[in-house]
C-alpha cells in the first residue's frame, strides 16, 4: 500500500521565501468554543449590572449636574446660576446626554442619571469583555482573569451609578477598546475615521482621559501606518469636535477648562498624598496580591503577541494594540497620583484599573494562565466573603467614603431621586424654611454660615440682579433646593468664578483647599454698610470686607467678573477667547489686604 507523499514546498517568486510545507496554523487550531467565550462575556456584564443596579445612588456631586441641566432646559443656557457663565460639569459629554435624556422623557434628571449610568456602565463592560474575547481570538479556550478584579471591588459596582459621569466613561472606554482591538491595516477608510471620532471624545467625557485618546490614537495609526494625508484626516476626524466645544468654552466661559478644574488645581502635585490615595484603594479590596499575578498575565500577553508577529500568525494582533491600554492606565495612573488622588474614596483611580485590566480581562487558557485564572477564582471567593471587612470607614487621610455617609444622612439605602435629596437631607429643612421666608422677603436677602455651619440671613444691597443668594456648602442638594433664578454660592469654587481662582495655599481634603470665606461673601452681595451682628457671625470684619470689596474691583480680578456676567456679545465673545489663556491661569491672594494690594497697586 502506497503511503502519502509528504507536501512539498511551493516553489518561490524571485525575492520571495520559500512557502513552508507545514500546514498554516490556522489549519492545525482547533475551533474555539464559542458557548464558553460567550458565557465570559455575558455572565460577568449581568453580574455586574445586578450588583451596580443594589447599589444604585446618586451623590451630591452627582446632584452638581443637575442644576445646569435644569437650566438648559429652562432656556438659560449651561450655566450653574443664571447670569454668570460658569461651567461646573466636569463631563461635558455627560451633561448634555443627560439635557437630552431629560428633554425627551421629562423625567427627573437624577433618576435619567442614575438609569443611564447603569446602562452605561454594563455596556461598557460588556464592550470590553467582547472585545478581549476578540483579541485573543486565535485561542481555542479564553479563561478569566482581570474580570474577576471588576466583580470582587465594590467601588467598580458604586460609580456605575452614582449621578457622576463614570458610567459614561466606562462605556466610552470599552467602546474605544473594542474600536482598536477591530483595526487592520488595509481597513476601509469610514471605520478608521469612526473610531478616531470616537477616539477624540476622551476629553469632553472627562478631560483627564485625553492620555488615554493620546495612546489610543498612537496605537491606531502604528496599524494602519497611514500616508500623511490619512494621518491629518484621522486627526481631523479625532479634534473636530473637541476643538470646536472648546472655542466654545474659551468663547463662552471665558476659561480653557472646566471650572472645577482651576478650583481643584489639577496641574498642581501632591505625590505623598495620591500614593496614599491608591493604597486606600489597592490595600482594603486585598488588590496588592493580584498585583503581581495580572502583571505576569500582562507579560505572557506581551510575549506571546512579539512572538506571533515574530513568526506571522494568521490573525496576529499588533503589539500596539496590547500595550495602548497598558500605556494609558499608567499615565493615567501617575496624573491621579501626581494630583493627590480626590476625595471621594476610589474614584478617580478606578478609570485607570479598568484601563490596566482590558488586556486580561480574560486569557488565553495554557497550563501557566490556568494556574492564574484558578488563583484569581480563590482570591475573588475571599474578597466577596465575610473574611474581609467591608470598608466602612467614613473618614480616611486621603479620601472620603461617600456612598456610606450618604447612605446614612438620607436614611435611604438607594437614594435616585432629587426630591430624596432635598426632604432628606439634615442640615436642608432649615435651610428651605429660611428659602421660603427670604423669597417672601421685600428686599434682596443673603443666606451664609457662621462657623458653626449654622445658616443666617443678612440684606443685600436694594440694587443687587438677585432676590436670594445662598452659600453652598453642599453645592449638589443646595442647588437642587433653590429655585433656578436664585444665585447659589458655591464655597468650594466648583461653580464659582471667583472663589475657583482663589491662589491654594494649604493642602487638605483633595478638591476642598480653596474655602471661600464670607469676607469674600459679604464683600460681593452683602449690603454697603452689613450690621454689626452679621459681620461678627460671619467670622468678618468691615475692614476686611471692604478690602475684598475693592479687590473685585480692580485689575485681573475685575476682568474675570465681567468675562462671565457681561452681556455674551460678539465682542465680549472674541475677549473672552482671546484672554482665556491668561485668565485660566489667573490665581488672587485669599486675604483681602493682600488681594487689594496686587490687584489695585
Amino acid at each position: 500500500m502506497r503511503t502519502p507523499a509528504t507536501p512539498e514546498a511551493v516553489p518561490s517568486l524571485p525575492g520571495q521565501r520559500a512557502a513552508s510545507a507545514r500546514p498554516p496554523a490556522a489549519a492545525q487550531r482547533p475551533r474555539p468554543v464559542h458557548w464558553w467565550h460567550a458565557a465570559l462575556v455575558a455572565v460577568p456584564t449581568a453580574a455586574l449590572f445586578v450588583l451596580g443596579y443594589r447599589r444604585r445612588w446618586i451623590c451630591d456631586d452627582g446632584l452638581i449636574y443637575l442644576r445646569p441641566v435644569r437650566q438648559i432646559l429652562a432656556g438659560n443656557g449651561p450655566v450653574f446660576n443664571v447670569g454668570e457663565r460658569a461651567e461646573s460639569s466636569t463631563g461635558t459629554l455627560w451633561q448634555w446626554l443627560l439635557a437630552l435624556a431629560a428633554w425627551v422623557t421629562g423625567e427627573d434628571p437624577a433618576f435619567l442619571a442614575v438609569g443611564l449610568g447603569l446602562l452605561l456602565s454594563a455596556a461598557g463592560f460588556g464592550l470590553a469583555l467582547y472585545a478581549t474575547c476578540r483579541l485573543h481570538r486565535g485561542a481555542r479556550l479564553l479563561l478569566p482573569a482581570g474580570v474577576f478584579v471588576l466583580l470582587a471591588v465594590p467601588p467598580f459596582w458604586s460609580y456605575m451609578t452614582s449621578g457622576l459621569e463614570s458610567g459614561l466613561g466606562a462605556f466610552w472606554t470599552g467602546l474605544s477598546w473594542w474600536l482598536l482591538t477591530r483595526t487592520r491595516r488595509g481597513q476601509e477608510t469610514r471605520p478608521v475615521y469612526t473610531a478616531a471620532f470616537v477616539f477624540g471624545l476622551g476629553t469632553l467625557v472627562r478631560p483627564d482621559l485625553a492620555v488615554v485618546t493620546a495612546c489610543f490614537l498612537a496605537a491606531q495609526w502604528w496599524v494602519l501606518r497611514p500616508s500623511r494625508r490619512g494621518t491629518a484626516a484621522m486627526l481631523a476626524s479625532a479634534g473636530a469636535l473637541p476643538l470646536a466645544y472648546e472655542v466654545f468654552r474659551a468663547g463662552y466661559y471665558g476659561i480653557l477648562v472646566p471650572l472645577p478644574a482651576i478650583a481643584k488645581e489639577a496641574s498642581a502635585s501632591d505625590w505623598s498624598r495620591g500614593a496614599g490615595y491608591v493604597q486606600e484603594t489597592l490595600g482594603p479590596y486585598w488588590l496588592w496580591p493580584v498585583v503581581p499575578v495580572l502583571g505576569a498575565l500582562a507579560v505572557l500577553l506581551v510575549r506571546r503577541t512579539r512572538r506571533e508577529r515574530r513568526y506571522r500568525a494568521p490573525g496576529r494582533t499588533s503589539l500596539a494594540v496590547v500595550l495602548a491600554p497598558l500605556a494609558a492606565g499608567l499615565l493615567l495612573s501617575a496624573y491621579v497620583i501626581r494630583v493627590g488622588g480626590d476625595y471621594m474614596h476610589a474614584r478617580m483611580i478606578l478609570p485607570a484599573l479598568l484601563l490596566l485590566l482590558l488586556p486580561v480581562l480574560v486569557v488565553p487558557a495554557n497550563r501557566f494562565t490556568g494556574v492564574a485564572s484558578a488563583l484569581l477564582l480563590v482570591w475573588l471567593c475571599a474578597a466577596v466573603s465575610p473574611l474581609r471587612t467591608p470598608f466602612d470607614v467614613r473618614s480616611t487621610p486621603a479620601s472620603f467614603n461617600v456612598r456610606s455617609s450618604d447612605v446614612e444622612a438620607l436614611g435611604d439605602h438607594n437614594p435616585v431621586r432629587t426630591g430624596t435629596w432635598v426632604a432628606n437631607w439634615p442640615a436642608l429643612p432649615e435651610a428651605r424654611g429660611m428659602l421660603a421666608q427670604a423669597v417672601r422677603a421685600p428686599g434682596p436677602t443673603l443666606l451664609y454660615f457662621d462657623a458653626g455651619r449654622r445658616l443666617h440671613t443678612t440684606p443685600m444691597r436694594p440694587d443687587s440682579r438677585y432676590h436670594v443668594v445662598i452659600v453652598g456648602r453642599h453645592l449638589g442638594v443646595t442647588g437642587a433646593a433653590a429655585s433656578l433664578d436664585a444665585y447659589v454660592n458655591d464655597a468650594w469654587g466648583l461653580a464659582s468664578p471667583v472663589g475657583a481662582h482663589l491662589a491654594l495655599e494649604r493642602w487638605s481634603w483633595p478638591g476642598h483647599e480653596k474655602f471661600l470665606r464670607n469676607h469674600w461673601v459679604f464683600a460681593e452681595w452683602a449690603a454697603q454698610r452689613p450690621p454689626e451682628r452679621d459681620l461678627l457671625r460671619a467670622g468678618a470684619s468691615l475692614e476686611t470686607v471692604v478690602a475684598a470689596r475693592a479687590a473685585l474691583d480692580c485689575g485681573e480680578l475685575a476682568e474675570l467678573r465681567e468675562s462671565v456676567r457681561a452681556p455674551l456679545t460678539a465682542e465680549r465673545f472674541w475677549r473672552n477667547l482671546t484672554g482665556s489663556v491668561e485668565r485660566t491661569g489667573f490665581r488672587f491672594a485669599r486675604w483681602p489686604a493682600t488681594a487689594e494690594r496686587a490687584l489695585c497697586d
